[in-house]
C-alpha cells in the first residue's frame, strides 16, 4: 500500500472528533488518509510550528509536503482525497469564509455534538481509527 498523502490530526478526547474521523476513514477506501491523535507524540511534532494552545482548537492536515492545513481549509483538502468528494472540496475551495464559519461552528460545539452520538457509536469509531493506524 502506497503511503497516505494526508495525515490527519483530531482531538483524541472528543467522542465528536474520533466519530467524524471514523467517518472520514469509512469513505476513504482507498486508504490515503491517516489519522493520528493531536496529543500524541507524532501529532505534538507534525504541530510543532502551532502554537500549543490553538492545537485542539481544530483538526488539522499534514499534506504529503509538510504543509498544515487547519479546521475549515482542511475540509477540501480531505474531500479531494476521498471517492466522489470532489463536489465538496470544489465548494469548499470556492466557499472559504463560509466553510470556515460552518466548522468553527461544529468545532465550537462539538461538546454537545458529542452527546447525540451514541457511546457505541464512539467506542466503534475507536475501533476503526486504531485499525487503519495499526495498517501503517
Amino acid at each position: 500500500m502506497a503511503p497516505a498523502p494526508l495525515t490527519v490530526l483530531y482531538d483524541a478526547d472528543c467522542g465528536f472528533c474520533r466519530f467524524c474521523v471514523a467517518r472520514l476513514l469509512d469513505w476513504d477506501v482507498r486508504a490515503r488518509l491517516r489519522p493520528v491523535a493531536i496529543q500524541s507524540a507524532e501529532g505534538q511534532a507534525l504541530l510543532a510550528g502551532i502554537p500549543v494552545g490553538e492545537r485542539l482548537r481544530s483538526a488539522h492536515v499534514v499534506d504529503a509536503a509538510g504543509r498544515i492545513h487547519s479546521g475549515g481549509t482542511a475540509v477540501s483538502v480531505i474531500a479531494d482525497e476521498l471517492p466522489a468528494g470532489a463536489p465538496v472540496a470544489w465548494l469548499a475551495g470556492r466557499l472559504p469564509a463560509p466553510t470556515e464559519l460552518a466548522y468553527r461552528w461544529v468545532a465550537d460545539h462539538r461538546t454537545g455534538l458529542s452527546r447525540l452520538v451514541p457511546g457505541a457509536l464512539k467506542r466503534g469509531a475507536q475501533a476503526r481509527i486504531d485499525r487503519r493506524a495499526a495498517v501503517r
